[in-house]
């Protein structure tokens, strides 16, 4: 349960390293937000997995908020894997 909470640190992080340039603290609260929300309407970590994998039935409103945790989780990474390429590089 820890993963998840983990993951959401990403764009929480891109924000912290990009303080002073507003409109990418903005995408990456923005993205930190996205996720917390979808997170919240999905099941826990590993009952997601395993409806991914294709065990078990999944609603369609379950499979929207898996999509749009497991595209909210690609961007808080590609964002955070940005910002440390900007401050670091």
């Amino acid at each position: 349960m820890l993963t998840p909470w983990l993951l959401l640190a990403a764009p929480v992080a891109a924000a912290a390293l990009w303080w002073g340039t507003w409109v990418w603290v903005v995408v990456a609260a923005a993205i930190a937000a996205v996720q917390y929300l979808a997170f919240r309407r999905t099941e826990r970590f590993s009952a997601r997995v395993w409806r991914t994998v294709g065990m078990g039935r999944r609603s369609r409103q379950a499979r929207t908020a898996d999509t749009v945790y497991i595209a909210a989780v690609i961007a808080g990474i590609a964002v955070l894997v940005a910002a440390l390429y900007q401050r670091f590089l």
